[in-house]
């Protein structure tokens, strides 16, 4: 739901060019936003090299704001992506990407919680890492798995790849919850966002009525909260851009 809210509100309440990557095979932003189909080019045709980006890419209802919608088949191009061992597997999203990334100011790319070869593609391909997290331990694994990913890459394939932070999402008001929380916000490496997203059963609502939550319950306190992380992210994003080209001026 992260993608899904941040990309919906970068587009209607910011005025940007956005455009939403589902790199899930379940294709849950694709069904979201009413994309989700066997008739029409998807990330498998990407992955497997056979369309090109404007072949893929959906308008959704809401202006401003495009889909490159997923489905089960995203496996099997998986598959068939890592017994190619002429054409690079991990760069394949970057490369169908390069001939449309000039006519959005966000490529939002959401991933599956896996490490498989879609993700990577999706690392190789990124300039920021945003980490959506539920306060569990077994996320928390999950989280330095990934991170220890993403350093690959970046060393690897995407010099570029930046660590942006952990947003913690469905936060409640629990002892298990704080603690975890705190624990988190503890440990410098997972680069805690200021903002977090409570847990409010407004969104599973929102993805009945398939509508972001801002537009489902304005004035709950989720909607409240990616607000403000869509505000940070875009001050971080502003920074970080600013930070990169001082630094190239200076080499």
């Amino acid at each position: 739901m992260t993608a899904i809210n941040v990309s919906y509100l970068l587009a209607a309440e910011h005025g940007k060019r956005v455009l939403l990557v589902d790199n899930d095979q379940q294709g849950n932003s694709s069904q979201f936003f009413g994309r989700y189909s066997y008739d029409r080019p998807s990330m498998s045709d990407v992955m497997k090299r056979t369309v090109h980006a404007r072949e893929v890419i959906q308008h959704t209802d809401y202006e401003g704001l495009d889909i490159i919608p997923s489905n089960l088949t995203l496996a099997e191009a998986e598959r068939a992506v890592m017994m190619d061992s002429v054409v690079p597997q991990q760069i394949r999203l970057r490369e169908c990407l390069r001939e449309v990334k000039d006519d959005y100011d966000y490529v939002i790319i959401d991933n599956p919680p896996s490490l498989h070869m879609c993700a990577v593609n999706a690392l190789s391909t990124s300039d920021y890492l945003i980490v959506p997290a539920v306060i569990s331990r077994w996320t928390f694994e999950g989280i330095d798995s990934l991170l220890e990913q993403a350093r690959k890459v970046q060393a690897y394939l995407n010099p570029q790849l930046r660590f942006l932070g952990t947003l913690m999402t469905c936060c409640r008001r629990t002892p298990s919850g704080q603690q975890g929380a705190e624990w988190l916000r503890a440990h410098a490496q997972y680069q805690v966002f200021a903002n977090y997203i409570r847990w409010t059963d407004k969104v599973d609502e929102s993805t009945f009525t398939a509508e972001p939550i801002v537009l489902h319950s304005p004035r709950c306190g989720a909607s409240k909260d990616y607000r403000a992380f869509v505000n940070e992210l875009l001050v971080l994003v502003s920074d970080s851009d600013t930070e990169t080209a001082e630094e190239g001026a200076a080499r």
